[in-house]
């Protein structure tokens, strides 16, 4: 790798240029939005550096890898500097709450600990900053297909859906990008697996594998508290977190620190202090009896799933839609009929969605997220829940699932006022 070519210039891309500079190579930089063509710098190049969203079928990875061009992404690039230990979390779902969770623990219990990787801080601003610090990364799948040399000396895969098909090849091509993520891991290393699905726990690595979830796992739920390896972690009571998928993902966090030598005194003390991250099935309050929940971070069918299952039956006005990333909507269709009364669907995927869930409960299709509140508002009863939760991708809308959440914030402070009863 002595001369290299940046392609995308978001924050992966800019700070991939940054840390090569900083190193004395030769970079040449482009994004497809500035109207350069790639092809023009193919000749001078050894090494091409691509943004997580550019997909395989882009024109510049398919000549890059005809002409024998070594393609990798900002992680791996990152990762060729760095000096420290990382910490990996990836799943289809979750990824940054685990994440946020387990650098909290962990910067309470070693001091120099650094989060970044999928959101955030890119990881190649964390190896300028501290290259021999412990880099807690949320890793996704677009990451993790580009990884070649990159070992984290501990991690989790927290659950496994269909998602991103839009940018994978196929299904297959998805689950690989995960598990080459812990391809590298040696025989000291380990990994912290959800039981439930195969597809996670057959993840191939030497590391020591954990188990969460199910009764016979390393860890899991019990009458109301966490256990692992015997012990009593927490009481899923004090958590500030809604949701049984969010006590899972608390789990997660403690058995990696807990494997990494942090007391269970620390881990209680920071997982009651963490009340979660925006978008994430937030409470947003309670108005006359009427609880509204933001969740516009699920964009993914599962993350829809996870919802629902937290919710009383037959209590839920849903929000969803967005722009289809080839979810299975259908397989929805017996927890549409339990959970929720009311279902009102946004965006491109509402026709889809619509066919999906006809006959498992009253269905509207109205045109934007205000139309949807206010109809969820007008239709709403003491006792109901008003989620939001899209299942779907915000671009066809929204610059992304943030200006997605926020735009919902706006509405319901506006509408039923700022002032609720939690």
């Amino acid at each position: 790798m002595d001369r290299v070519l940046v392609w995308g210039l978001g924050i992966s891309g800019k700070s991939a240029i940054k840390l090569l500079k900083a190193k004395g190579y030769e970079v040449y930089a482009g994004d497809d939005k500035d109207g350069t063509d790639f092809r023009e710098y193919l000749d001078l190049v050894d090494t091409v550096v691509l943004s997580p969203g550019i997909p395989p079928r882009h024109p510049l990875w398919i000549e890059a890898q005809k002409r024998g061009l070594e393609v990798i992404g900002e992680m791996e690039l990152a990762y060729r500097f760095f000096k420290g230990r990382v910490v990996a979390i990836t799943g289809t779902d979750g990824k940054s709450t685990v994440t946020r969770m387990t650098y909290l623990i962990l910067r309470e219990h070693f001091g120099n600990v650094l989060e970044g990787g999928n959101t955030g801080t890119a990881f190649s601003e964390i190896v300028l900053r501290d290259p021999f610090s412990l880099a807690v990364l949320e890793v996704s799948s677009f990451q993790g297909k580009t990884l070649k040399t990159f070992r984290p000396c501990c991690g989790a895969f927290l659950n496994f859906a269909r998602d991103h098909l839009d940018w994978h090849i196929s299904l297959e091509d998805y689950l690989h990008s995960k598990y080459n993520i812990f391809k590298h891991q040696q025989e000291e290393d380990f990994v912290v697996l959800y039981s439930r699905q195969e597809e996670v726990v057959n993840t191939p690595t030497r590391a020591k594998k954990y188990f969460f979830s199910s009764k016979d796992a390393h860890g899991f739920l019990r009458e109301g508290r966490a256990y692992f390896m015997g012990e009593e972690l927490f009481e899923v009571s004090k958590l500030k977190i809604y949701g049984h998928h969010n006590y899972r993902n608390a789990l997660a966090s403690a058995m990696i620190a807990k494997l990494m030598g942090v007391p269970s005194e620390t881990i209680r003390k920071v997982l009651y202090e963490f009340s979660g991250l925006p978008f994430r099935l937030e409470l947003l309050g309670e108005w006359e009896g009427v609880k509204v929940f933001n969740d516009s971070k699920a964009t993914t069918v599962n993350a829809l799933e996870s919802a629902l299952k937290s919710m009383p039956d037959k209590s839920v006005i849903l929000i969803a839609g967005g722009r289809d990333k080839g979810g299975d909507f259908e397989s929805l269709y017996d927890l549409i009929l339990q959970k929720v009364r009311l279902a009102l669907l946004i965006g491109e995927a509402k026709d889809k969605i619509f066919q999906a869930w006809r006959g498992a409960t009253i269905l509207e299709k109205v045109e934007s997220l205000e139309e949807a509140l206010k109809v969820a508002k007008a239709y709403s009863q003491r006792g109901d829940i008003i989620l939001f939760s899209p299942a779907c991708a915000s671009f066809d809308m929204f610059k992304d699932y943030i200006e997605r959440g926020q735009r919902f914030n706006e509405l319901v402070y506006s509408l039923f006022g700022r002032t609720s009863q939690v």
